[in-house]
């Protein structure tokens, strides 16, 4: 449990799991669309696998994560939470770029080709 605790209370963690409420995501998708740097995706992810809140798995180069359903069905005040950050500006900002993400349909090969900088241009990578 305080694991747990620890682990939600930083806010580009509770982002990550904001996003990973729509589902499965790469690594790599979530530094795109949150602008942040790979170290620093990593470590957020790392701390949440420690705490057992996500799970992941690799599939070749790319590591996809998720939510962990049994610690959500243990800890409901998790889900909770992650709901009530809706309506909250930057969450509905990484929402927004998430959803465009979707749509234009791009991938991990994308990110590559740096795609995303169009819906990253006031922040910083």
């Amino acid at each position: 449990m305080l694991k747990i605790t620890k682990a939600l209370g930083d806010q580009n963690r509770l982002r990550i799991l904001y996003l990973l409420s729509e589902g499965e995501l790469c690594a790599c998708e979530l530094e795109g669309i949150l602008s942040m740097s790979q170290s620093n995706v990593s470590r957020h992810l790392a701390k949440l696998n420690e705490a057992l809140v996500t799970d992941y798995r690799k599939d070749a180069k790319y590591s996809y994560y998720r939510l962990k359903r049994e610690t959500l069905k243990s800890y409901p005040f998790i889900s909770s939470m992650i709901e009530s950050l809706k309506g909250e500006k930057i969450y509905e900002e990484d929402w927004k770029r998430l959803q465009e993400y979707k749509v234009k349909n791009y991938n991990c090969e994308s990110l590559k080709e740096n795609v995303l900088l169009f819906m990253n241009e006031e922040r910083v990578v």
